[in-house]
């Protein structure tokens, strides 16, 4: 048998051999490999993470929103047309002074005056009615409105003949409809008695299978096992069983006066039977969806099945037998419905010509009197109260053309002071309700307090509120903070360079002469402030995947998630209301 110490032996002597005839190389390639060895190991030994810690500290924290600020004054006035249209003229150029109400430019406004022009028309012609009213009725008005009243005594004359022809066959078809029902019910008096026995006999049966589901149920094993395994189905079953037993406790067989109320009530108890059908159905299913257990095996569950299945078939079986019934009763009441339903029809017709013979008659009766209180009132002259509505009249349209006159001056943009044009956005021709010119309006300044205007996005906007405080850095006058209040915050969005964002505007604390209108600068809101706080920094707070606000401490070298309630934040900071204590050390980031 092979060894390998004899071999191992001989590499050992020209090792030893070596070295001592080589002391120098020995010593070098010891070297070498050494170095080697420690080369791959640190090649090949874990890396540790390294990590960007902070120390939980108490400190004041303020909350700020920022962005660029623009200088505006309230009298910077933007002037659009409130109209859509095309632009007729334009009287003013950048750099023109204007004074009040000087008419800077106009809409082609043809139509509007137009509109005053007729409503104009129309204020003369109230006027007009006015003075007739005053000067009296003519002998010629006075001949027409006796016709008019001869004309509707005539109607109303008409309207009652009518009236009384329609009442007459009213009461026809009303008696003849009472004995075709007499006789309906006189001829199938023997149906209408089978029919309630009918009924009572199948839903007494009906109620017998559901109550049979108590003997069922009652077992333990079967109810314990729906329960367990099929909960939701039972829940499910459990409820429609309730709801069944109310319905069948409450219905009764009643109503058989006449073959109608007699078809009713039989319906009503299909519906019963029906639901109780559906309450077995689904005790059978159940019953066949459990599971096999030692407790119930596969002879009590045919047993059970059975059981149920033969409760369906009476429930079956009732509903079957109540449907021929129905059918009996309806075959037999075929000629009387159709009889019935032809008297109804014309019952019917006759109430719908008596009654619009009655509205014809509230009708012409209004109308003369109306007529006669007008040929009287033609009679006596115009009273105060008519010239005073007549007045009321003509000041309506008067109040007419000030409208049309209102609309017309919307078609021209005026000055609202004194002041200097510095933009002209639009020119003759240009149509202003295109996308690209619907912003296009005419600016003019004037003298008022200067006010800053900044947009936020809608990520900033909540935080800030009216008479919050602020500063701002005018580039123009560098190092100088210039104090500033909110004032207004709009409601609406404005699209800035594609973005939707929100405008504030702040005054200055203090009165400045020295600016600019268009003058920017980093201006800044502070939303809040909280003394004393624990504060770590905001990058240190992260999410876990159950969407916790967690921060991650360094204990004994160990790193452990902890959830945290935060407060209010800064670009750097954020607020700690609970979950970790003053001189932690939080970690946060870490480098692999």
């Amino acid at each position: 048998m092979w060894s390998p110490l004899p071999l191992i032996r001989r590499l050992l002597t020209a090792l030893k051999s070596f070295v001592w005839r080589h002391p120098i190389w020995s010593a070098v390639l010891g070297i070498l490999g050494l170095l080697l060895g420690l080369l791959l190991w640190y090649i090949f030994s874990p890396v540790p993470p390294q990590m960007i810690t902070e120390t939980v500290r108490r400190g004041d924290l303020v909350q700020k929103v920022e962005a660029v600020g623009t200088i505006t004054s309230d009298h910077d006035v933007n002037m659009k047309f409130p109209l859509t249209g095309i632009v007729g003229a334009v009287s003013v150029k950048e750099g023109d002074r204007v004074t009040a109400g000087q008419e800077l430019a106009k809409l082609r406004n043809e139509s509007a005056a137009a509109d005053l022009a007729a409503a104009a028309a129309q204020y003369r012609q109230a006027q007009a009615s006015y003075q007739e009213l005053v000067e009296g009725t003519r002998p010629e008005d006075l001949a027409i409105a006796e016709a008019q009243v001869a004309n509707k005594r005539a109607a109303l004359e008409a309207a009652q003949a009518d009236l009384q022809s329609a009442e007459e066959k009213l009461r026809t078809s009303e008696e003849k409809l009472t004995a075709i029902k007499a006789e309906a019910t006189t001829n199938l008096a023997g149906y209408l008695v089978t029919s309630s026995s009918t009924c009572a006999q199948q839903i007494s049966l009906a109620k017998t299978a559901l109550n049979t589901l108590d003997d069922i149920f009652a077992s333990s094993v079967i109810t314990d096992m729906a329960k367990q395994y099929r909960t939701t189905s039972y829940a499910i079953f459990r409820s429609n069983w309730t709801s069944a037993q109310a319905t069948t406790a409450a219905f009764t067989c009643s109503g058989f006066a006449t073959y109608q109320d007699s078809i009713a009530s039989m319906q009503r108890a299909t519906e019963v039977i029906v639901q109780i059908a559906n309450v077995l159905q689904e005790a059978y299913s159940l019953a066949s969806d459990l599971p096999l257990t030692t407790a119930y095996d596969t002879s009590v569950r045919e047993t059970t099945k059975s059981d149920i299945a033969a409760e369906k078939a009476v429930a079956q079986t009732a509903l079957s037998a109540i449907n021929t019934a129905i059918k009996s009763l309806q075959d037999a009441a075929t000629s009387y419905t159709a009889s019935i339903a032809t008297e109804e029809n014309t019952f019917a017709s006759a109430k719908a010509t008596a009654q619009s013979a009655q509205s014809d008659i509230l009708t012409y009766e209004t109308a003369l009197r109306t007529q006669e209180a007008q040929l009287a009132l033609s009679k006596a002259g115009p009273r105060d109260t008519q010239l005073a509505a007549s007045r009321a009249s003509m000041n309506a349209a008067a109040a007419s053309v000030a409208r049309a006159h209102a609309k017309l001056e919307d078609t021209i943009i005026r000055s609202p002071t004194d002041g200097v044009i510095t933009k002209v956005d639009f020119k003759e021709g240009e149509f202003t309700g295109d996308a690209d010119n619907i912003g296009h309006s005419i600016t003019l300044l004037g003298t008022a307090p200067y006010r800053v205007e900044m947009f936020l996005s809608e990520v900033d906007i909540p935080k800030v509120l009216l008479s919050q405080s602020g500063s701002i850095d005018i580039d123009a006058f560098p190092n100088v903070h210039y104090a500033l209040r909110v004032t207004s915050i709009e409601p609406g969005p404005t699209k800035v360079d594609g973005v939707s964002k929100y405008r504030v505007s702040l005054n200055f604390v203090y009165p400045h002469e020295e600016f600019k209108i268009g003058m920017t600068g980093d201006a800044e809101i502070i939303t809040g402030e909280v003394k004393n706080a624990l504060l770590v920094p905001v990058r240190a707070v992260i999410q876990n995947t159950d969407q916790e606000k967690i921060v991650r401490i360094l204990e004994n070298g160990n790193v452990v998630e902890k959830p945290v309630v935060t407060g209010m934040e800064s670009d750097t900071d954020a607020e700690i209301v609970s979950g970790v204590s003053e001189g932690d050390t939080v970690v946060v980031l870490i480098k692999k």
